[in-house]
């Protein structure tokens, strides 16, 4: 039995600490999505440094991960197949943005 799988509740909780440590709460500086392979979504995003993923319960949990954080201005990627239960994020606001 994999112990790693999650609600969305609780990756939702884990998401909005990690946009608020990042980016001051901006979601617009984010991408998110879900997929069959988390390894295999982040090598075809260029393997981004601010990459996050999480396992979800299921495929009904993730997309209400993407729908939530899509409602909250965060900008949306692939959708996988329709068992995709792998949801994940990274960020694209620049660092060099505030110079």
């Amino acid at each position: 039995m994999n112990l790693t799988l999650m609600k969305a509740s609780e990756i939702i909780s884990e998401i909005e600490e990690i946009v608020k440590s990042i980016s001051d709460g901006v979601n617009s500086k984010w991408r998110i999505g879900r997929a069959d392979s988390a390894s295999d979504a982040k090598e075809q995003h260029g393997d981004p440094n601010e990459w996050r993923d999480w396992d979800a319960d299921s495929a009904d949990e993730a997309s209400e991960v993407v729908e939530y954080f899509v409602d909250k201005g965060m900008r949306k990627e692939g959708e996988g197949f329709g068992g995709a239960s792998f949801v994940y994020i990274f960020f694209i606001g620049s660092p060099q943005e505030a110079l």
